[in-house]
């Protein structure tokens, strides 16, 4: 009798398992038009309209498309609750603390490799960017550059990871959503097995601060404030463009690439990659202190 009950068990729970992996690779296809359409849409309004249309129209349908695409498939079709997406209320302070944290840990990055000799001071560009001017042109960005994080936190540390993590131990279901979350930016260019590595710790170091914080909107700020200093502050996700480099600080980068990786996919050197993984253990840190780790050997429970 117990043999049977056993094998009825794990069949259920393995049912579970792929049915979460199906609604995932569900959810995955729902949002990549959204994630394509947000950005097509906002170049051509910012051809057709003003320049600086393209960043308000991508920043604003990226948010307002994910949250649709995610409340609609976890509350009216997966019947959940909302709470598992840890998405309460906007917490301003939370997020605005996230993105000076965000922003101060690629200001430390850049400071190290140019103390290093790896990093050299091109100009500050304050020169018309698409018909705009350079800081009216890098606030702007501030909004798809926060639509990034909300999108992929929400997408990733959000419904992906509660939906695995209610099914299959928490440990796999963050292992799991954090090689689907680096080899989901196949695209970027100078995508790389390192890359794939280093994105993993940068998305469990998110998770953690989710756990931390009880909450996304931390790692939302984090997360947005984190691409907007590489690409329009600082300019090291950009360096080495030529006649359309957004940063407002244009730098040449000359360390090597197993460093600081190259252009688009800095997260591909070993730096950054170690600046996540400190950033990282000091999140699981301080969920242990304060005694909000969850089981990690056990599954969510749907709240």
């Amino acid at each position: 009798m117990r043999s049977a009950l056993d094998k009825s068990s794990h069949r259920r729970r393995f049912v579970s398992i792929v049915m979460g992996l199906i609604w995932v690779a569900i959810y995955v296809l729902l949002i990549a038009p959204v994630f394509v359409l947000s950005a097509l849409g906002g170049q051509g309004l910012g051809r057709v309209v003003w320049p600086g249309m393209s960043p308000l129209f991508h920043g604003v349908s990226w948010i307002a498309g994910v949250f649709l695409v995610t409340w609609l498939v976890r509350v009216k079709v997966n019947k959940a609750s909302w709470s598992g997406m840890a998405l309460p209320a906007p917490q301003g302070l939370r997020l605005l603390f996230g993105a000076v944290a965000g922003f101060a840990v690629i200001m430390i990055a850049s400071g190290i490799e140019y103390q290093l000799g790896w990093l050299h001071l091109v100009k500050i560009d304050t020169s018309l960017h698409r018909g705009l001017s350079k800081t009216l042109w890098i606030a702007l960005a501030l909004i798809p550059s926060l639509a990034v994080g909300f999108a992929e936190e929400l997408a990733f540390r959000g419904y992906i990871f509660q939906t695995l993590g209610e099914r299959m131990p928490v440990w796999a279901a963050a292992l799991l959503m954090s090689v689907l979350f680096a080899v989901l930016h196949f695209s970027l260019g100078g995508f790389n097995a390192p890359f794939v590595v280093s994105v993993i710790v940068v998305s469990l170091m998110f998770l953690a601060m989710r756990i931390a914080t009880g909450s996304l909107w931390f790692p939302i700020g984090f997360h947005g404030a984190w691409d907007w200093t590489q690409t329009y502050f600082m300019g090291l996700a950009t360096t080495g463009t030529q006649g359309y480099d957004p940063a407002l600080i244009q730098v040449r980068q000359t360390g090597p690439t197993f460093w600081v990786g190259n252009q688009q996919v800095i997260e591909s050197g070993l730096l950054f990659m170690l600046i996540a993984l400190c950033l990282l253990v000091l999140a699981l840190v301080y969920v242990s202190v304060f005694g909000k780790s969850p089981a990690w050997t056990k599954p969510l429970a749907a709240d």
